[in-house]
């Protein structure tokens, strides 16, 4: 599908506590003076239909969630997504900045749930329609340092309240899968401050091309 849109779709990833929601926003106020044709999406959400049944996924009280349930959830979001928002605008030639993708989902569902990959790449695939991204930028932290943001944080959803083995795979399972891809760059948060990890995004950034 991707010779048939004008526009870009340039996804952020990581773990809780990687700063990327921080440095998403930045980037997005620059590429908006740059270019008004940007738009900042997020996943799961990003359509009226999507933010509801996101309020069901990452709801605290939501325990008794099945990992089939959230799987599917999940899809449905991005099915969703992908179908009211993405394609309309990404042909319309605008530049889509998105919180996340499927990336997440092999991640979170593959590697820290446990789900059969073959199940995972299957239902992504349907949800997609064909639709590829132009760049990912995964957000690496630590650990400990992300333990130590998360405590920081006012409120927390039922992910962030997921164990701290849980978010070991995460992040094993993101670095495992950049690895696979030149479609993917890292960015190390650790002991850097905002500014730094913002301007090593622009960099990346203006070396693919995106700039």
């Amino acid at each position: 599908m991707k010779n048939r849109l004008k526009g870009r779709l340039i996804v952020f990833e990581g773990g809780e506590g990687s700063g990327k929601s921080t440095q998403l926003e930045k980037i997005y106020a620059h590429m908006k003076r740059l270019n008004n044709k940007t738009v900042l999406l997020r996943e799961p959400g990003g359509t009226a239909i999507s933010e509801m049944i996101r309020e069901v996924i990452l709801n605290p009280a939501n325990t008794a969630m099945s990992e089939k349930t959230e799987l599917l959830l999940y899809i449905a979001c991005r099915a969703q997504l992908v179908e009211e928002k993405l394609i309309p605008l990404l042909k319309s030639g605008y530049t889509v900045l998105l919180d996340r993708f499927y990336l997440a989902t092999v991640v979170y569902q593959g590697y820290a749930r446990g789900i059969d990959r073959q199940w995972i790449d299957s239902l992504n695939a349907y949800s997609l329609a064909g639709l590829k991204e132009d760049l990912t930028i995964i957000y690496d932290v630590s650990p400990a340092e992300a333990a130590k943001r998360m405590k920081k944080r006012a409120k927390s959803d039922r992910l962030d309240r997921e164990a701290a083995g849980f978010h070991k795979k995460v992040r094993n399972g993101y670095l495992t899968e950049a690895g696979r891809s030149k479609n993917c760059a890292v960015v190390s948060t650790d002991k850097k401050s905002p500014g730094q990890v913002y301007a090593e995004t622009l960099s990346i950034l203006e070396n693919r091309g995106v700039l």
